[in-house]
């Protein structure tokens, strides 16, 4: 797990040194600096191209440093790669989900068994096939996958894989009376519903997982079983490997089944010279609030830097 990331001259940040849990969110107005933060990650365990965009105000001269103090030892990314050692051997593998809020797909490419379990792809859209391979190599894990979704989904009775042509697998449900329709004619909710489920369950998921909005989409009410299934996949519950999440989010309602005693949450805001900052939520200033409402109104009503240390 990563427990420390610090940036230099990376994109809009001049300087950012912030600590990071098993369960990460990121608030901050838009264009604040969260995806950025997100890319930031991902240059300490993905090989992803280079060029003069990561650098603060496009300046090659100014060489960005980015370095982690992750449980396998220290990590660390430079361009130019000037110091020795930089850059470093990746951290680990690294999924970057953006999920399309009218839903992740319900149909996508079969595969041999002996690729193993897949991963979902940027937008969600490997669930059937993940729930094809499992039916097939792992029925155990495949049926509590559906008594999870059968808590979450009124009135399913069973998740069913079709194979409308030799190389695609659909993912159907069987619903009241034995009725079988596709997935893709479920709800949008639904069908993100099924991918969070899916990656809780994922046999072998990215070590680090970074998350834009995964509210988008879903109903207020259901990001308690949301943020539920990611803490659980930081846990390993069900998965049996547990991993890392970073998450951004515009919801308060999500803020509110945050845990501050476990969870982390950081502060991303604008500063009048152009830069970003991200500091971590004042948990004792908050503890002052959250005795008469939720993270989530606090952060509604007091803004951003209600939620941080106030300057003498």
């Amino acid at each position: 797990m990563l427990r420390r990331l610090v940036a230099k001259n990376f994109r809009c940040f001049r300087s950012v040194d912030v600590p990071l849990r098993p369960l990460t969110v990121l608030v901050g107005p838009n264009d604040s600096g969260k995806s950025a933060f997100l890319d930031c990650l991902q240059r300490l365990s993905v090989n992803l191209s280079v060029d003069d965009s990561i650098h603060w105000r496009f300046d090659p001269n100014r060489s960005v440093e980015i370095s982690g103090d992750a449980d396998e030892g220290s990590v660390r990314f430079g361009h130019p790669p000037n110091h020795e050692g930089w850059p470093a051997p990746f951290l680990h593998p690294t999924g970057l989900f953006c999920l399309p809020p009218h839903g992740v797909a319900m149909e996508s490419p079969g595969y041999p068994d002996e690729k193993g379990a897949q991963p979902l792809g940027y937008d969600g859209s490997g669930v059937p096939s993940l729930l094809d391979y499992l039916l097939r190599r792992d029925q155990k894990r495949f049926f509590d996958m559906v008594d999870a979704v059968r808590k979450l989904v009124p009135g399913l009775d069973e998740l069913g894989i079709a194979t409308p042509k030799s190389e695609t697998r659909r993912l159907d449900l069987v619903i009241e009376n034995g009725l079988r329709i596709p997935a893709a004619q479920a709800s949008s909710g639904v069908r993100l519903l099924l991918f969070f489920i899916s990656l809780a369950f994922h046999p072998s998921p990215p070590k680090l997982i970074l998350l834009e909005e995964p509210e988008n989409g879903i109903h207020p009410k259901r990001l308690a079983d949301i943020v539920r299934l990611l803490r659980e996949v930081s846990q390993g519950v069900h998965g049996g490997n547990a991993a890392q999440v970073v998450l951004t989010t515009h919801s308060p309602y999500l803020l509110d089944h945050i845990d501050l005693e476990t969870d982390q949450v950081l502060v991303f805001r604008r500063n009048d010279d152009g830069t970003r900052s991200a500091e971590p939520v004042d948990v004792s200033r908050l503890k002052n609030f959250l005795d008469e409402f939720m993270l989530g109104e606090v952060w509604f009503n007091e803004e951003e830097k209600g939620l941080i240390a106030q300057q003498a």
